[in-house]
């Protein structure tokens, strides 16, 4: 299950990379700055699996909760990597 969970993060960066990298239109400023935001919200991605979960309720709800935040930081941070890599490869060719 874990693999194919990991397989899946990496198709999904991917594909949000190969966007990231066909939309490059921009200005170089313009590009480095969704560069910085992208990383941004990777690292409060990143920030998030160790400050979550510690002093969660036992309840139906904070276990909705848990899954729903896990689900969208699971999709988000795929997002934001493949915009990351996707971009820098833009500014470096172009």
């Amino acid at each position: 299950m874990a693999v194919r969970l990991i397989i899946g993060w990496v198709l999904l960066a991917a594909a949000v990379g190969w966007g990231a990298w066909f939309v490059a239109r921009a200005s170089r400023q313009a590009l480095w700055l969704r560069v910085a935001i992208a990383a941004i919200i990777l690292a409060g991605c990143a920030t998030s699996f160790w400050m979550y979960g510690d002093h969660l309720d036992k309840t139906l709800g904070a276990v909705v909760g848990y899954f729903l935040l896990w689900g969208s930081v699971f999709v988000l941070s795929g997002a934001c990597a493949g915009v990351v890599v996707g971009t820098l490869i833009a500014l470096l060719l172009g």
